[in-house]
């Protein structure tokens, strides 16, 4: 079948994006950083991931609709962490850089 082998190499961007997303988590979350990645990198990156992985999920989904197939629930799954690992990332990036000073 055609539609089977479209999901596999689409899948492979979201493999790629989770792989990526997942280093810079481990970087954020080591102790001796030392500016391997700024706030703009972090930023970036995650934007981008978001913007690429959505309109891959849409592209599958053009796809299935041409080929009167199914949906493809694991492509949503990962759809999904990559949006949590994105936003994870910003999270812990502004968490530890960012101090808030009170107002006196």
């Amino acid at each position: 079948m055609e539609g089977l082998e479209i999901y596999d190499f689409l899948r492979l961007v979201f493999i790629t994006l989770i792989i990526s997303l997942f280093i810079i988590s481990i970087i954020l979350l080591a102790k001796k950083r030392r500016n391997l990645v700024n706030g703009f990198t972090v930023s970036i990156i995650s934007i981008m991931s978001i913007i690429v992985s959505s309109i891959n999920l849409i592209i599958m989904g053009y796809i299935a609709d041409e080929l009167n197939l199914a949906g493809d629930v694991i492509s949503l799954y990962m759809f999904l962490i990559i949006l949590g690992l994105s936003i994870f990332n910003l999270f812990i990036y502004f968490k530890k850089t960012v101090i808030l000073v009170p107002n006196k």
